[in-house]
């Protein structure tokens, strides 16, 4: 069960580019002429100061205590560290497990309805990761603390939460990022729900193989989350992730095509032994329906290392921002 609750410069990232297939073949960026934020601010240089940035976080500014007081709450500040392994200048590394299991950052932000989240991050080897990743999404009304429902299943005019981190083969090399995301259409693991606060827990949708976390080294990642504009459907909402420029799963009103394995969604492509082990007709299209009412949006930001093991585990997180039109990886 999964309880509470995102490279060097990456030159060979390539552009994000192109158009909108909903199988994942092909880019889709959301920005203006296919141009990204990266590809006019340089090294991130003066991208925190672009009107379309909602939030950005570079980890420059000297001190810890200057970095933790520009957020809402802070958990296990003496578990953090300003490292200078980082894609550029400094970054953050959150030590969890052990004595102490959550260590993160937490930031309210005004309401977005369409948001691009891009992040660079390096995980350790071989380490029992729980919830170690980019938390997102939104609170109805807006609050200065995560409180992310934990085995229950979002009203959709309450909250929905959106997240990538290791969720298959963690502690081994092959190791593999995907979603875990709470919202008013989520899958119960149970055939049967019992609603006692245990039936609902984060559910995957990527199930990639080559959707790695690739261990110690630096990837930049990044999800757009466009939220359905009618509150009756699931209309006009999209979900994105790319790893180092390169669209990994599309998902809107028009596909994929998948299935259900209780709280899997597979899409129709996968290569993914847990999809591929229960195959079944790819007859569905994911409902994205986040929210039944248009009184909220995304609102929430919650970078995060949460181990509950003795083994403790060191993450990195640089360069994160949130905008709402690409951002791409650093140029």
């Amino acid at each position: 069960m999964r309880s509470a609750v995102v490279l060097l410069a990456l030159a060979a990232c390539g552009g994000g580019g192109g158009g909108d297939s909903p199988d994942g073949s092909s880019t889709s960026d959301g920005s203006a002429g296919g141009m990204t934020l990266s590809d006019q601010y340089p090294g991130d240089m003066g991208l925190g100061g672009d009107p379309a940035v909602v939030w950005f976080e570079d980890f420059e500014e000297g001190s810890l205590a200057a970095v933790t007081a520009r957020y809402n709450q802070v958990q296990g500040m003496a578990r953090m560290q300003l490292v200078t392994d980082a894609p550029r200048g400094s970054a953050l590394s959150l030590t969890a497990g052990g004595t102490v299991s959550a260590v993160d950052l937490y930031k309210q932000l005004p309401d977005h309805d369409d948001v691009f989240v891009r992040w660079y991050v390096k995980y350790d080897a071989a380490i029992p990761w729980h919830h170690s990743g980019m938390w997102f999404g939104g609170y109805n009304p807006g609050m200065p603390y995560p409180s992310p429902g934990a085995g229950t299943k979002p009203a959709g005019d309450d909250r929905f939460s959106i997240s990538i981190e290791p969720v298959w083969d963690v502690g081994t090399a092959s190791a593999r990022f995907d979603f875990y995301n709470y919202w008013m259409s989520m899958h119960s693991w149970m055939q049967t729900p019992t609603n006692d606060g245990t039936s609902y827990y984060g559910n995957s949708l990527a199930h990639d193989s080559a959707f790695t976390i690739d261990e110690t080294q630096w990837v930049c990642l990044e999800i757009h989350a466009r939220a359905n504009p009618s509150a009756s459907s699931a209309a006009g909402a999209v979900l994105e992730v790319w790893k180092n420029d390169a669209l990994v799963r599309r998902f809107d009103d028009a596909g994929p095509m998948g299935w259900w394995v209780r709280d899997k969604f597979c899409p129709g492509t996968t290569n993914a032994s847990e999809c591929t082990q229960y195959p079944a007709p790819p007859n569905e299209i994911l409902n994205l329906r986040w929210r039944s009412t248009t009184s909220y949006a995304v609102n929430a930001f919650w970078p995060q290392n949460y181990i509950t093991d003795p083994t403790m585990g060191t993450l990195r997180f640089d360069q994160m921002v949130v905008a709402t039109t690409r951002v791409g990886c650093m140029r």
